[in-house]
């Protein structure tokens, strides 16, 4: 629906309204149930195969319920809310980017207060980062291989843009296949901004996405995905990556996560 939606608009040759955006972007969340049907309660989260950072693997449990984007934020969302697009690589259905921390969080807090204005989504509802063990448990998508897709690096190409098949941010999102849950870009594409302060050790992370008030130029976050300027080792499930708040760059963009205000 959502496809044929923004298809029959660049047909009609129109430009998007913001009640007609902030709808497809509502449109595209995919609901996650942890311990109902495909969605395990816990997963294992971290990787013994991987760099030291990904270690200690752990387990990690929800007891909660979320939405997901299945697209990470696409460039005329951004900029009809926040008023301008910071992108290199310039496409409406394009991936926005050379953005910082502190602008992804912007972002979240604007978008909720226009969806709740206009009863997208409830009042004690907040669209935010994912935390960096949301972002793993719905990228793996129940699997406990390297990619979500299996261990095959030659398989790579059909799920995600990286240094070997990329020339820059340039294709729409989704142009790659999505996981089994239905998310596009989790290998690759842009490294996606998550909730949690950098820890090289996973200490200290919450997990549930409470942690994610800003911080001064020097605090770290945490940034999952790898990107189009990443060789496919950088693509895995579990591989992890800690920058200063303030890091803008062309190839870091943000997902959103739907959930209770926690």
């Amino acid at each position: 629906m959502t496809v044929l939606f923004l298809a029959m608009i660049v047909a009609a040759d129109a430009e998007p309204t913001q009640a007609e955006l902030l709808q497809v972007f509502r449109d595209e969340f995919v609901a996650i149930t942890p311990g109902e049907g495909a969605f395990p309660k816990s997963f294992q989260m971290g990787s013994s195969l991987g760099s030291d950072l990904e270690r200690p693997t752990h387990k990690v449990s929800f007891g909660y319920n979320f939405e997901i984007a299945k697209y990470e934020v696409p460039q005329n969302l951004w900029e009809d809310v926040m008023g301008s697009n910071p992108s290199r690589w310039t496409g409406d259905r394009n991936s926005v980017e050379m953005l910082s921390f502190d602008e992804a969080v912007a972002f979240c807090t604007k978008t909720t207060e226009l969806m709740r204005a206009a009863k997208l989504i409830k009042t004690d509802e907040v669209i935010r980062l994912p935390s960096e063990a949301e972002w793993e448990y719905t990228a793996r998508a129940g699997t406990k291989s390297v990619y979500s897709f299996g261990d095959e690096v030659a398989k790579l190409d059909e799920y995600g843009w990286h240094t070997g098949n990329a020339a820059g941010n340039d294709p729409p999102v989704g142009a790659k296949k999505p996981n089994a849950w239905g998310l596009f870009d989790v290998h690759g594409y842009l490294w996606e901004w998550c909730s949690d302060k950098w820890h090289e050790n996973y200490e200290g992370a919450p997990g549930d996405g409470t942690s994610w008030e800003s911080g001064d130029a020097n605090s770290k976050r945490v940034l999952r995905s790898g990107s189009w300027k990443d060789k496919p080792d950088r693509l895995t499930s579990s591989y992890r990556l800690g920058m200063p708040n303030k890091t803008r760059d062309d190839a870091v963009g943000l997902r959103c996560v739907l959930a209770e205000a926690r």
